[in-house]
């Protein structure tokens, strides 16, 4: 492989093109995305959606029983 002269210049932008191919593995990023979201345990993120769920209905729950003492109480005094 021979090599033939370059400009300054043309090193630079080389050297620029270079540089930012190795920041951007992928391009367009869509496929970094979409390997993501196919590496995602999908199980996992349901069990943990059914929990959040299930304490904000504990906490609502909860807010509802206090609210309603706070009614019964102010119906009394």
């Amino acid at each position: 492989m021979t090599m033939q002269p370059v400009s300054l210049e043309q090193a630079l932008d080389i050297a620029e093109e270079r540089a930012y191919a190795s920041k951007t593995p992928a391009f367009p990023p869509v496929t970094d995305t979409i390997v993501w979201f196919k590496q995602v345990d999908w199980a996992d993120v349901r069990t943990r959606c059914r929990s959040g769920v299930n304490n904000v209905g504990l906490v609502v729950a909860v807010i509802g029983e206090k609210l309603h003492d706070l009614g019964v109480y102010l119906a009394e005094v």
